[in-house]
């Protein structure tokens, strides 16, 4: 047996894409001192705002569908929890510790250079780090922190309940959205792994139908009680990119090297993009008297991210997926 889950080539574009789009989302709301990008109030942008923020989603339910497919790969029990924590450990917060450290440096050389006080708050810090901002009042350093603790709680989740999602399949996953749908309804629970849950049930039960252990009436039963989740307790229309992925996740083949490179390098676009392209927007946005160059600036702003993020693939992510291969499990065949 290898070390690794395969790949799947739609599934690393998909990541691609959709990191693509998240990042568009942020470059179009960037602002500073010399103004914003795009108005605020820009009709077009409050149309789209749900659509491409949304695209969110789309890594929770693919997610769901990799993680599932990990955990059985190599017949997952509870006596393989802390090996299979530990490697999600090393993958999630090793680049993003290094990120962190961007950030705190960029931010102390911008304080420097505007002539204001470096602060530091070591409970921020510490927030952050555990993935707990959220909960304890603090903010995020990079505001997609908050998609990296929604994953992990469905971390921990998946590695107590995978034994009984594999023995009852359906029973499992329906009861997880019905719960996720009338808990939504009920209470604010932003920011937790329940707000998401149908998403990640939702890969689960694409892995499943996959694998022929869901028949096709079972997998749109757990689609349409999750997309009632989705329409009634989120944003509108915030769900339509992830509901979109579901039949190209399930029927589409890709063999594109284009999209399969965004998707292999995406965690790291998706961690650094804000960092690179928006140190890029900081000095330029300035000079933007045009639709034109606005234009430009956005390609530009893309054009060093992803090349700041490859090099931080390079440097700092890819030798994190080696350390996360030498932690092995002990049950293997």
């Amino acid at each position: 047996m290898s070390t690794s889950t395969p790949k799947i080539a739609i599934l690393d574009s998909a990541r691609g894409v959709c990191a693509f789009i998240v990042a568009l989302y942020h470059f179009l709301h960037f602002e500073n001192q010399y103004g914003s990008f795009v108005s605020p109030d820009n009709a077009i942008l409050e149309f789209v705002d749900p659509f491409i923020h949304g695209s969110i989603c789309v890594f929770f339910i693919i997610s769901g569908y990799v993680m599932y497919m990990h955990l059985e790969r190599y017949n997952y029990s509870l006596s393989l929890f802390i090996p299979f924590i530990l490697k999600r450990i090393v993958r999630i917060m090793v680049p993003m510790i290094i990120c962190v450290l961007c950030i705190l440096a960029i931010n102390a050389l911008f304080q420097v250079y505007l002539g204001e006080p470096v602060l530091f708050s070591a409970k921020q810090l510490i927030a952050n780090l555990t993935l707990t901002a959220n909960f304890v009042g603090e903010e995020w350093y990079n505001p997609i922190f908050w998609t990296l603790s929604v994953e992990f709680q469905f971390y921990l989740f998946l590695g107590f309940a995978f034994m009984l999602i594999r023995k009852y399949p359906f029973a499992s996953l329906m009861f997880l959205v019905v719960a996720s749908l009338s808990a939504n309804y009920f209470w604010d629970l932003r920011g937790t792994f329940i707000e998401f849950t149908s998403y990640f049930a939702v890969g689960i039960a694409l892995i499943l139908f996959s694998k022929k252990t869901y028949s096709a009436v079972q997998l749109l039963a757990i689609i349409g009680i999750g997309s009632a989740d989705f329409f009634l307790n989120q944003a509108l229309f915030y769900c339509v990119i992830p509901l979109i992925s579901i039949p190209v996740i399930l029927f589409v083949e890709t063999k594109s090297k284009l999209l399969e490179f965004a998707g292999v390098t995406s965690y790291s676009f998706y961690l650094m993009h804000g960092i690179l392209g928006g140190w890029f927007l900081y000095f330029t946005l300035r000079y933007a008297d045009s639709a034109l160059f606005k234009f430009a600036l956005i390609l530009g702003a893309f054009a060093v991210a992803y090349f700041g993020s490859y090099l931080f693939y390079i440097l700092v992510e890819k030798p994190s997926l080696k350390l996360v291969r030498r932690i092995r499990y002990n049950q293997t065949n």
